[in-house]
């Protein structure tokens, strides 16, 4: 009986062993084995902005209002920390770029004072150092109001920013308003003449701007060679920028997608294949707010908002092209692989208008906002991997 007792304990300690180094291989082999989540921010959380610095997220303004918050990702336990406060007014929509260790944030919509009677399209530009917990608004503005404008750099020594509404219509539009009052007939007649416009007399940015920080000046990118745009996907894949739809008019959006690399002061561009439909033989209408990246190589695009049936109307003439439809909020996600585009699954919920912040081969999305705008704290990682989307 202890001879076989000791066999059988032989094999026993055998098999676990190798269970163990079967298990250690197989962990290893996961996309995920070593990943870990990220906490929610502490506040719900859209139309704001963010960026990375080193092993740092920071994302702030929107409905946080003035407050910004940090993330050290070496440290996740420790969660987001509450950093000082933006000094500028509160603001949507900003955009933000980490250069050279420092956040540079510029525009978005929002008062120009705290005695101002309406929202506007602003131009400031702000920049925090995190070695100093310090803000300070740099004297400087850029050359157009930066609402629905997208930003990202190559170098991580310049800023590129893309599209965006035009100053002059914008605040126009919402002066008109203010300035109807209570009558219900004349803010019909506002809302009306400023949506029964063709996408050109918008007049969105197709200028693409450039901003130097150690000279604190704005240098002239070239134009678009397309219909400018808002709202707009923007990333950097190989040193090349990738936009990615966008709305070519208020309520109106594109399936578009285009390449641009940086030649001399310029950028050549060139259009990419269309962004596919949500469903195999389904029309995609464009999406605004939606989140960005690249992952081993592939472009990744989530999320975001439109009007289904805007196009349909549009296409048989009418320029209030989504008068009567809902704004509905997309839940697929889509890769970029090979030159062409996929659909590969689903975030967890819809979402737009949230910040996208680029990892290590992965995107992470945090905050934004789900079905009929309400706000959300949730921090999501995707990644591209085996031709494969994992999420975390």
């Amino acid at each position: 009986m202890t001879q076989i007792y000791r066999q059988y304990k032989k094999k026993w300690r055998t098999k676990v062993a190798l269970f163990s180094v079967l298990t250690l291989l197989v962990s290893l082999s996961l996309p995920h084995a070593s990943a870990q989540s990220y906490p929610d921010v502490p506040v719900p959380f859209k139309n704001g902005t963010g960026a990375r610095v080193a092993n740092d997220l920071y994302v702030g303004l929107g409905s946080a209002g003035q407050a910004w918050f940090r993330l050290d990702t070496n440290n996740i336990g420790q969660g987001w920390q509450k950093i000082a406060d933006f000094p500028g007014q509160p603001r949507e929509q900003a955009v933000t770029v980490a250069l050279e260790g420092k956040l540079y944030v510029f525009g978005g919509v929002g008062k120009s004072s705290a005695n101002d009677t309406q929202v506007r399209a602003l131009n400031d530009v702000y920049q925090f150092d995190p070695q100093t917990n310090h803000w300070q608004p740099l004297a400087t503005r850029a050359p157009r109001g930066l609402v629905g404008a997208a930003a990202t750099t190559l170098d991580g020594t310049q800023a590129v920013l893309l599209g965006g509404v035009n100053k002059a219509i914008f605040d126009g539009y919402f002066a008109d308003l203010a300035g109807a009052g209570d009558n219900e007939t004349q803010k019909k007649a506002v809302i009306n003449a400023y949506f029964d416009q063709a996408p050109a007399d918008y007049f969105y940015s197709r200028d693409v701007l450039i901003y130097e920080p150690q000279k604190n000046q704005w240098k002239n990118g070239g134009q678009v060679p397309f219909l400018g745009t808002a709202g707009s996907a923007l990333t950097n894949r190989d040193n090349r920028l990738i936009l990615i739809n966008g709305e070519i008019k208020p309520g109106l959006r594109t399936a578009a997608v285009w390449q641009g690399e940086k030649q001399g002061t310029t950028f050549a561009w060139r259009s990419l294949v269309d962004l596919v439909g949500p469903q195999k033989g389904s029309i995609q209408e464009g999406l605004a707010g939606a989140f960005s990246g690249t992952s081993h190589h592939a472009v990744l695009v989530a999320g975001g908002a439109n009007f289904p049936g805007a196009k349909k109307q549009f296409d048989a003439g009418q320029l209030y092209a989504h008068q009567g439809l809902k704004k509905q909020w997309q839940q697929a996600v889509y890769a970029l692989v090979d030159n062409q585009w996929q659909r590969v699954g689903e975030l967890p919920q819809p979402l737009g208008y949230g910040v996208s912040i680029q990892g290590n081969d992965k995107v992470i999305l945090i905050g934004g906002e789900t079905t009929d705008g309400v706000a959300t704290s949730a921090v999501t990682q995707m990644t591209w991997q085996g031709n494969k989307l994992h999420m975390e």
